[in-house]
């Protein structure tokens, strides 16, 4: 239904103060979040019909506008004066991956919407985290409520993780974790390859438990965590059956087996992250006063185009051993060359102690695997996925490759092996690359 007045946010007189204090924090934490570029339209209608020949005055009411599969426009239209709003637009573009979903992308729009009207009410003299880390974590909430589970009670259990990520029990930072599902009689254990013991007395989550460090300490977030219903009343602890341990990290293995559609898992890292993690891949970790997102089968999709002669098995478990290092903050390098001709060519030397076919995929070997990848040098394995060497050194003084614009010896030697195959970097900070062409293609 259109609006008696619509104008343009850059005709408002909130357009300079906003731009001043808010715009670039709006901007780089969504830009941040998504891994996509951001940039905020003061003058949407103008814009979006030239663009697309939409016209914002006829349809208000609709918020997201996808130009193609690389551009959405999100415009929101909050209330000016009376009979009269604004327009104003959040365009996401060139992701890494893919654009966020339309139920994503619906709930941002909302959570805009909100702030706006809430700064327009106070001519925007309003928190600077109003546009920043308070908008990533409601919306975060607001996401994960969206299968049925009260928005205000996620919303708590995310301050409450992201509060004791920094605690210590007996002065050492330790790791825990929670599952929520629908009820505890939907997570039966006999579905989940795991164990569920229940608790003698349901404990309820409440603000005081925050405090609470022995009880935190004894979920370990890894092989052990509560379990709790949508109503955060906790009956039961979750552990990891004998056969399927997984010991340090959440990975794919685990959404596939151990959470059903509508679980949400939490977890602390190293006194340093917050984790949240979804059945459907979703991943949200907020660090360092940032969120992230990234969804791990958007992840697995995009290798799995970049390496065809992968199997499935061997596809998931090149994926658990890049999660595994990146938890674990391993530095390491993994090499799939084009052709295994390329190696001498690219390599000073490399280390070999067997003939055994080792395969990445071979369960016995995922031990020895973790250790080849976490070894000086890069781990290459052949296009089907076996394993050709580990220890590699690039050999870039041979060659003419211009390496001026690289900041590191690990990130150098990444670029340049990858002009035959794919790399994949993992570093310190936890973080991990992706590298192809000699150019650095995506974090993950």
């Amino acid at each position: 239904m259109p609006l008696d007045e619509l104008i343009e946010f850059s005709e408002s007189p909130f357009v300079s103060v906003f731009q001043a204090q808010h715009q670039e924090t709006l901007r780089a934490f969504i830009g941040n979040f998504f891994k996509c570029m951001v940039s905020v339209e003061l003058s949407p209608m103008r814009q979006i019909k030239q663009l697309c020949d939409i016209d914002l005055r006829v349809l208000p009411g609709e918020s997201v506008h996808e130009v193609n599969d690389r551009e959405v426009w999100v415009t929101v239209y909050p209330y000016w004066k009376k009979k009269a709003n604004v327009a104003v637009g959040v365009v996401l573009s060139d992701p890494q991956f893919r654009l966020p979903s339309e139920t994503f992308l619906g709930i941002l729009a909302r959570q805009l919407l909100k702030r706006f009207r809430q700064a327009i009410r106070y001519s925007f003299d309003v928190d600077l985290q109003i546009f920043g880390e308070h908008l990533i974590t409601d919306l975060i909430g607001e996401y994960i409520a969206r299968v049925g589970f009260d928005q205000h009670k996620i919303r708590f259990v995310i301050d409450l993780f992201r509060s004791i990520r920094t605690t210590t029990f007996e002065d050492r930072v330790f790791n825990t974790g929670l599952i929520i599902t629908r009820s505890h009689r939907a997570y039966r254990a006999e579905s989940r390859y795991c164990r569920i013991v229940p608790l003698n007395e349901p404990i309820v989550v409440v603000p005081s438990l925050r405090y609470e460090n022995r009880f935190w300490y004894l979920a370990d977030g890894s092989s052990c965590f509560y379990v709790c219903d949508r109503n955060l009343k906790i009956n039961s602890l979750f552990f990891f059956d004998d056969e399927h341990t997984i010991t340090s990290f959440i990975s794919t293995k685990f959404l596939s087996r151990y959470l059903d559609e509508q679980d949400v898992a939490f977890r602390t890292i190293n006194g340093k992250e917050m984790v949240i993690v979804e059945a459907t891949g979703d991943e949200f970790t907020y660090s360092a006063g940032q969120w992230h997102f990234r969804n791990y089968v958007d992840i697995k999709d995009a290798i799995m185009e970049v390496l065809p002669l992968f199997g499935q098995s061997a596809i998931e478990a090149l994926m658990e051993l890049i999660w595994s290092l990146m938890t674990r903050r391993n530095s390491s390098l993994i090499w799939i060359p084009k052709r295994q001709e390329d190696i001498p060519s690219l390599t000073m030397r490399s280390t070999r102690l067997w003939d055994e076919r080792i395969l990445l995929d071979d369960p016995r070997y995922s031990g020895l695997i973790y250790r080849l990848a976490s070894s000086d040098g890069a781990l290459v394995f052949l296009q089907d996925s076996r394993v050709a060497c580990f220890g590699a050194i690039a050999n870039i003084r041979a060659s003419s490759y211009d390496s001026q614009h690289i900041i590191g010896s690990g990130e150098l030697a990444a670029q340049f092996l990858s002009q035959s195959g794919v790399v994949i970097k993992v570093s310190q900070d936890g973080r991990g690359r992706v590298y192809r062409d000699m150019k650095m293609r995506w974090i993950i």
